[in-house]
């Protein structure tokens, strides 16, 4: 059960959209003692991404996803910045769910640490080396 993963140094929990979750990252997060919330946990598939990015910023999660649209799209980006989200998109495509895994335990350390320093909203980007960058949101 999630409520049993620890936090550690009382991190945020992570938030996993419904096009990164995988049994491997599952795993992979549960092994490292990296404690989060599965969208399919809290969420039907179908739930609009304005319903559960509202629950995010209200909890403060820190949303991790696929979606590299995301930030194009303006009734995604509109609930981004209305939910006051931190979100973190993995921009490399077509990786298998092991590579996922490494990429998102490898770079948790930093991506706390930008979530800790961010101001709401915030969007990143996350790359296959676990580099991290700030995308500008044209506020």
């Amino acid at each position: 059960m999630n409520s049993e993963r620890s936090r550690p140094l009382d991190a945020p929990r992570l938030f996993l959209d419904r096009d990164i979750w995988s049994h491997v990252l599952d795993d992979a997060l549960k092994n490292a003692g990296i404690d989060y919330v599965a969208h399919r946990e809290r969420f039907l598939p179908e739930t609009p991404d304005s319903e559960w990015l509202a629950e995010a910023g209200k909890q403060g999660w820190i949303v991790l996803t696929r979606d590299q649209r995301i930030r194009y799209r303006p009734n995604e980006l509109n609930a981004v910045i209305a939910a006051r989200v931190v979100l973190f998109v993995l921009t490399q495509g077509n990786l298998s769910a092991a590579e996922t895994a490494r990429i998102v335990v490898g770079a948790y350390p930093r991506i706390i640490k930008k979530a800790r320093e961010a101001v709401a909203p915030a969007i990143y980007t996350l790359v296959t080396s676990g580099k991290i960058g700030r995308v500008r949101l044209g506020r």
